[in-house]
């Protein structure tokens, strides 16, 4: 049994069956897109479970050993809580050709990532349905040199909708951070700006 929000914002109880079940499956690009777009999770069942199934742990990892195999293929080591235990291990080979200087220039953010999708706890449907549909959308930036679509932004993004601070904080600790790291790594108090 589910609390589904019906046409008038109103809770209301929905049996789950096992057809909801089979089209959280069987729709779960669709939803994610929903879910990554902004859409309620209580908005159906359908919606409901696939939040549900996005935010199991094993689910978790397995997007985190994405990013890994991605920073991988870019030639780069494994980034945020897994750098310097070697990664998750598995297969390191990717079924599409990654854009490896655009996965470079967003090296640091894909460590950002990882970190917030194994942070324990929950975490939004929202920012776990983007970081599903930047890593598996070969038509977006990550795969597809021709895409609009601007790859930090799109990472950053998915990494301010996971973190517990909430959206507009957690974009004020990334700028901080950001600026910080920038800063510290200019050589003889330089700023960073000019090195980036």
């Amino acid at each position: 049994m589910l609390v589904i929000l019906t046409n008038a914002d109103c809770p209301a109880p929905q049996t789950v069956r096992p057809w909801h079940h089979l089209a959280a499956r069987v729709y779960a690009s669709r939803l994610d897109r929903a879910l990554a777009a902004g859409a309620c999770p209580d908005d159906s069942v359908a919606l409901s479970l696939r939040a549900r199934q996005l935010a199991r742990t094993p689910l978790r990892r397995e997007l985190a050993g994405s990013v890994q195999r991605v920073l991988a293929a870019a030639g780069l080591p494994p980034a945020g809580r897994l750098a310097g235990r070697g990664g998750l291990g598995g297969q390191l080979r990717l079924p599409v050709p990654v854009c490896r200087d655009r996965v470079r220039d967003c090296a640091a953010d894909f460590g950002e990532l990882t970190g917030a999708l194994l942070t324990a706890g929950p975490v939004s449907p929202r920012g776990l349905a983007q970081a599903r549909m930047l890593l598996c959308d070969a038509t977006g930036p990550l795969y597809h040199r021709a895409s609009a679509d601007d790859l930090r932004a799109r990472v950053r993004s998915a990494v301010r909708q996971l973190s517990p601070l909430g959206d507009s904080a957690a974009a004020e600790h990334s700028a901080a951070s950001h600026s910080a790291a920038s800063h510290s790594a200019a050589p003889d108090g330089a700023a960073g700006e000019q090195y980036r």
